[in-house]
């Protein structure tokens, strides 16, 4: 085992509960994760619900659960996600898998996990199922987490980063109508770099990505986006 990894099974809640069955279950299981990433309050925020049962009852996770014999990994992650949070109709993108022979104390566990984006207002949660309650914490600073979900959380943070480089994901998730502030804020917490808040718009109205939506706030122009056309921001010193 690496000693980087003891840290996520060398504490309390990291056991296997009473009365549990291996036998019921295949050898090797599957999962899916759903890192669910929105952005208000100057922070990216990240969902999370609080484990009812062990292992790791009481800790703070990821939502997701077993995939089962007959479903799809996407099928799966839909349906974990609607019945801990109460949320569907998001699209979710596959990041990676995690596959760590001591990541689960019940049995070999590999997940997918998923990423999805969504504006606070679009989605109403609630806690079902395996989740006691749910919450947003910021997402480059979260509680400590059941499983090796920071690891997790990592790996969707990092994906981002991709994906506001490829697609338009940065305006997915700031709100419609936005000021130069919140634009600031969100590219920062994207990619770890500071920008000057009156350069940033300058650089993006230039380009034609934004245009004013009246009031001092901005809204996205996506007929100039392409692939490529925010490398300025990874670009820029810090």
């Amino acid at each position: 085992m690496s000693k980087d990894y003891s840290k996520y099974i060398n504490r309390p809640g990291y056991q296997v509960p009473a009365g549990y069955d291996p036998s019921k279950y295949p050898g090797q299981s599957a999962t899916a994760d759903i890192v669910i990433l929105s952005f208000f309050n100057g922070r990216l925020q990240a969902l999370l619900i609080r484990r009812k049962k062990m292992p790791f009852q009481g800790y703070w996770a990821i939502p997701g659960g077993f995939v089962e014999m007959e479903e799809d990994l996407p099928e799966a992650a839909a349906r974990e996600l609607f019945e801990e949070t109460g949320i569907k109709n998001l699209q979710l993108i596959e990041f990676g898998a995690f596959g760590h022979p001591h990541r689960d104390p019940r049995t070999r566990t590999i997940t997918i996990a998923y990423l999805a984006l969504a504006r606070k207002d679009q989605v109403q949660p609630r806690a079902g199922d395996d989740a006691e309650d749910y919450a947003w914490f910021p997402a480059r600073n979260p509680p400590e987490l059941a499983f090796d979900h920071q690891l997790v959380l990592q790996g969707a943070l990092s994906r981002l980063q991709e994906l506001s480089l490829l697609t338009p994901a940065l305006f997915e998730i700031l709100p419609k109508a936005f000021s130069s502030a919140e634009l600031q804020e969100l590219s920062q917490e994207i990619f770890q770099k500071r920008s000057d808040e009156k350069w940033l718009v300058k650089k993006m109205r230039g380009q034609k990505l934004i245009k004013s939506a009246g009031q001092m706030k901005f809204k996205f122009a996506p007929g100039n986006f392409f692939p490529g056309s925010l490398s300025f921001l990874i670009a820029k010193k810090v």
